[in-house]
């Protein structure tokens, strides 16, 4: 879930100290949040909304048929539709959500679909 910080405050991560600076959007579980949103430190940047079609309206998301290469959402999510091409489903083999997020230009998310025991992306499938 994604938090603003509201005012700033330290906390230790993999055992560093880490400085969350006022306005910054962090990225918690739920659990961890819920201390720092009762001490007024963090506020959630928005609701998730379960009903697709009232977040497509909402993020303005294009789903039609024409719509078939991957892309990032204002959220810093890769979506890679169903129907796009073969290359991108790394479910079937195809190239890695890395490999993705390079042609699109989003290196900045490269950490963020990296598996922690690895370096290998998640959902990569050897072949």
């Amino acid at each position: 879930m994604m938090y603003k910080v509201l005012r700033e405050f330290k906390v230790r991560v993999k055992g560093e100290i880490v400085v969350m600076a006022v306005d910054c959007i962090v990225d918690l579980p739920e659990v961890a949040a819920k201390m720092f949103i009762q001490q007024g430190k963090i506020e959630k940047v928005f609701e998730p909304v379960d009903d697709l079609s009232e977040r497509m309206a909402i993020m303005g998301e294009n789903c039609s048929p024409d719509e078939i290469v991957p892309y990032v959402t204002d959220y810093g999510s890769l979506v890679i539709p169903f129907n796009s091409p073969a290359r991108y489903h790394y479910w079937k083999a195809g190239q890695s959500p890395c490999d993705t997020l390079k042609e699109l230009g989003r290196c900045d998310l490269l950490d963020k679909y990296r598996d922690i025991t690895g370096g290998r992306p998640r959902g990569h499938i050897e072949n």
